[in-house]
């Protein structure tokens, strides 16, 4: 899949029409999640089929690995289809323009694959949840809204209508409903993966990726511990009138 030409982030707009933001990478996952979702409604033969072997389960420590994949496109209720299409849509495109074709489908896989790791795992651990079916693809698209705030930054970010906020503040929101949401049902396997998918999609948004972050955390660091100021000493000062040598 050839990459798209890399733009210089600008100030995103909301009110670009559907069709221009739904890039071919986006138009494939979109169709993907369709086709799958319409089989599940519509053919019920299916179904069965689809959550024991496609959906995240049980059948992934008995040799079904492609369900880390298959299970970021298979949806079993309206409500999180809808919402994880809306959320691919929503961001999707600028980071898709930014950063790549390429890098922007692995961002995708590479995020839903390891919060899907982790959440498999933690619920694997826990024996009460060692049978639950998880889909869709809503960390892989929580990655991409936490690679929108690291690459847009401050950019004031229209939501809807005139409601508008930084870009920043935007993937905040989402991390953090994530977590108090994970936290108030007691759903340790969802905090995990909602905090994996987060440093997935932070960390490798830009190209330096976790070296860039790492370099970043240990100038912030050296600025505390010795008080560098971004504007330099300045001029001396002058000693006080009553000042003795």
């Amino acid at each position: 899949m050839p990459d798209l030409p890399r733009r210089r982030p600008s100030r995103p707009s909301w009110s670009e029409p559907i069709t221009e933001r739904l890039t071919p990478a986006i138009k494939a996952f979109v169709i993907a999640n369709a086709i799958l979702y319409a089989f599940y409604v519509f053919v019920r033969e299916v179904r069965a089929p689809m959550t024991d072997h496609l959906a995240l389960g049980p059948g992934l420590w008995r040799g079904e690995v492609w369900q880390l994949v298959t299970s970021l496109f298979v949806h079993f209720d309206l409500l999180g289809f809808v919402f994880d299409l809306i959320g691919l849509w929503f961001v999707g495109a600028f980071i898709e323009r930014t950063q790549g074709t390429r890098r922007f489908v692995s961002l995708f896989l590479g995020a839903g694959v390891a919060a899907n790791i982790a959440l498999a795992g933690i619920a694997h651990l826990r024996t009460y949840q060692a049978g639950v079916v998880f889909d869709g693809c809503a960390f892989a698209v929580l990655a991409l809204f936490c690679a929108f705030g690291r690459i847009y930054g401050r950019a004031p970010t229209q939501v809807f209508g005139a409601l508008s906020m930084q870009a920043r503040h935007l993937a905040w929101i989402f991390v953090g409903w994530g977590v108090v949401a994970a936290l108030l049902r007691g759903d340790w396997a969802q905090l995990v993966a909602t905090l994996v998918a987060a440093a997935v999609g932070y960390l490798f948004a830009a190209p330096g990726g976790f070296r860039e972050a790492w370099g970043t955390f240990r100038i912030r660091r050296l600025k505390r511990r010795y008080r560098v100021l971004d504007g330099g000493a300045g001029p001396p000062r002058r000693p006080p009138k009553n000042y003795v040598n």
